[in-house]
């Protein structure tokens, strides 16, 4: 009988568990749209180079304003401070890793690319074997040899890149302009090259129609033709439900059995959009579903989670005390969403270097959740939080989930009263750790680029800025290295002076102590 009665409360409690989501009552869903589209395909460079727009600028949006909820917590350090390490290098460059750290450095470059980058670089970058390529705005750096050395690629010489007319000859969006984002994906072998367009409004690269388009190549691809052969898919903003602006602040991530792209709707919300992984590694034409920019308004600026698996999952502030989690079910057409309390956080922030420049200054994504990735049962999130409390700089909060019934399993907070931390970005490697990479700077030092493992308490640098611009990001990543799954690659920059005042973009791959595989070991 005793056991009886234990089997019969162990199974109510896992039934509980089990329909706690679908009895809350802030649960809410709706069900995707969809569209299809069609492969195109390039090899070699066919087209001249294409001067692009002389006013390009990847993102002039405005954040969204999040309301203050009602004080909950006492708005201070949960956690311990992070501290600041440089990497140490040899008179060749190469990494300098002492006995008995925590981080190993294997690879760094320092592009070194000098003036005319534009002063929010969007960093993005991804690798598989030998092969690392690195973005920033319309610009595109690929190295074979793991980083070691570079070489530029111009996107406009392999697409066509200039105003984009749809079957009838109606203009569906102005030429290539900003922003890209790269991935790799290891179940397909293929390179994901995200690329945006101008929209084709009156108002500028924001407004009216635009197109995304979604470039694969295999890795062998790459190697055999420097990045020259590519299918791609080109997506317009109204198919989307985009009517107010154009799709902008992109992020890319895969799951099991598809890609996810989240997008701005500009002046409307936030945009996921799935594309299926199988169609795309054959080079087909496919559906592919998207959730409504209408329910979206509060996840504006935000990105979609990395390592998400079987469910993909994103984030908004419904109030400064109140977050809005998604999650959408790779088996489901349907997506949901529902508020959670969070301990309390003060939205306005700034930073100013020794030079005087508030390098957060420019306020987009404001409080945007831009970091997310899935840790087993836990989905973690983070976004840019102003001085308050015990915090004397801006710095970095992180609510961790547990994705069963969406409880806060903690909450913890990225901080340094001597330098102030913003855009965060995590990924999650094959040992199940979580990497980030991340901006951070302020009173004693300019704008600068680190990264490292999260509960470490301790980011990695690889040299200093010597001046900083009044806009830092608008985004950097950091990848799982799946050459070797224990390993991260991250992609950032800093500001040098002489000659001129220039963005030095980087690349840098690192793990734990002892990761086998990696191109030092």
């Amino acid at each position: 009988m005793y056991k009886k009665l234990t089997i019969t409360c162990i199974g109510l409690f896992f039934l509980f568990i089990a329909g706690f989501s679908q009895n809350d009552k802030t649960q809410q869903e709706a069900r995707a749209g969809s569209a299809t589209a069609e492969p195109r395909r390039v090899k070699g460079k066919q087209y001249p180079p294409l001067k692009l727009n002389p006013k390009e600028e990847p993102n002039l949006e405005k954040p969204y304003r999040v309301p203050t909820g009602p004080l909950i917590g006492d708005k201070r350090p949960h956690t311990p401070l992070i501290q600041l390490k440089q990497i140490q290098f040899d008179r060749n460059g190469k990494p300098v890793n002492p006995a008995g750290a925590a981080v190993d450095f294997y690879q760094f470059n320092n592009e070194g690319t000098g003036n005319g980058v534009n002063p929010t670089p969007d960093v993005s970058v991804a690798s598989n074997a030998g092969v690392v390529m690195l973005s920033y705005n319309s610009r595109i750096r690929l190295s074979l040899d793991s980083g070691k050395t570079f070489s530029t690629v111009d996107p406009t010489t392999i697409f066509p890149s200039g105003p984009v007319n749809d079957g009838a000859g109606n203009n569906i969006s102005a030429g290539f302009c900003c922003d890209q984002v790269m991935q790799y994906v290891p179940s397909i072998d293929r390179f994901i090259w995200f690329m945006q367009f101008c929209g084709n409004g009156a108002g500028g690269c924001l407004s009216g129609k635009n197109i995304i388009r979604v470039a694969a190549a295999s890795t062998a691809d790459v190697i055999n033709t420097g990045a020259t052969s590519w299918v791609y898919w080109d997506i317009t903003s109204t198919s989307v439900e985009s009517t107010a602006g154009a799709l902008d602040y992109p992020d890319v991530s895969y799951g099991d059995n598809w890609l996810y792209i989240s997008c701005d709707a500009v002046n409307t919300g936030k945009l996921v959009i799935r594309l299926p992984l199988h169609e795309m590694q054959l080079g087909s034409g496919f559906t592919f579903w998207y959730t409504h920019p209408t329910d979206g308004g509060n996840a504006y600026g935000g990105h979609v989670s990395q390592n998400t698996g079987n469910e993909v999952y994103w984030a908004g502030h419904v109030n400064t005390s109140k977050m809005r989690v998604f999650s959408w079910k790779e088996s489901e057409t349907t997506y949901y969403w529902r508020d959670r309390d969070i301990n309390s956080w003060t939205q306005s922030y700034s930073s100013n270097t020794p030079t005087g420049v508030n390098w957060l200054s420019f306020g987009f994504p404001g409080n945007a959740v831009i970091g997310a990735t899935r840790r087993g049962s836990e989905v973690w999130f983070a976004w840019n939080a102003g001085a308050q409390g015990g915090f004397s700089n801006a710095y970095v909060e992180v609510v961790k989930f547990r994705n069963t019934d969406y409880s806060v399993i903690q909450q913890m907070q990225i901080w340094n009263n001597d330098y102030a931390f913003a855009y965060p970005y995590f990924a999650t490697n094959s040992d199940n750790e979580v990497g980030i990479s991340l901006g951070w700077g302020g009173k004693t030092t300019e704008a600068n680029h680190a990264a490292g493992f999260m509960g470490d308490f301790v980011v990695y640098y690889p040299r200093l800025s010597t001046s900083s611009f009044a806009r830092y990001g608008d985004y950097v990543t950091i990848r799982k290295f799946n050459a070797n799954g224990r390993m991260f690659s991250a992609g950032g920059y800093t500001t040098q002076n002489n000659p001129g005042k220039y963005q030095d973009v980087h690349y840098m791959l690192f793990g734990r102590p002892g990761a086998k595989g990696g191109p030092n070991k």
